[in-house]
């Protein structure tokens, strides 16, 4: 009687917060634009990067975190000087608490942004509501969008989105 070897197990998606730990790795070791090239975000990252079908300088990957959540990022290297990078937490659905993701809640994203020597400016829209904030420090800017992490619990933010610039 023979037997099948063992299947390799399935790797757990990463959690939410290491990954947000990574995004901040990034930011931690750039210094301008130029710094986000599609190597650095990969390795930083730890994920590979999909080069856009036209074969332009354009990249993007998705991936699995806890259900219902993935994430995207998204990088744009097609003007060195002017790359764009951004990261996005995404619901299977729309009305999906953002607890899962919120392992590094907004404030304590914010406040590892401003031990980075990042200043922080917010932008607010109607009545005060905050839309995000530009953290900047000489060469970088990194916009911060936050969403609130349940209809129970609205006033807790979370991470939604990161942008640069």
């Amino acid at each position: 009687m023979t037997t099948a070897p063992p299947s390799a197990a399935a790797t757990p998606p990463p959690q939410a917060g290491a990954v947000l730990q990574r995004v901040l790795d990034l930011i931690q070791g750039s210094h301008a634009l130029a710094d986000l090239t599609p190597a650095r975000v990969e390795q930083t990252m730890g994920i590979r990067l999909e080069r856009a079908r036209d074969g332009s300088a354009r990249y993007g990957v998705g991936a699995a975190l806890d259900p219902p959540w993935s994430y995207t990022i998204e990088l744009d290297a097609t003007a060195p000087d002017a790359a764009k990078f951004a990261f996005n937490f995404t619901p299977a659905s729309a009305d999906a608490a953002m607890t899962p993701v919120c392992q590094l809640d907004y404030d304590a994203f914010g406040q590892r942004l401003e031990a980075l020597g990042f200043t922080r400016t917010p932008y607010n829209a109607e009545h005060g509501r905050l839309v995000k904030e530009w953290f900047d420090k000489p060469g970088l800017r990194v916009s911060v969008y936050p969403q609130g992490e349940s209809d129970g619990a609205a006033e807790h933010r979370c991470v939604r989105t990161v942008t640069i610039p």
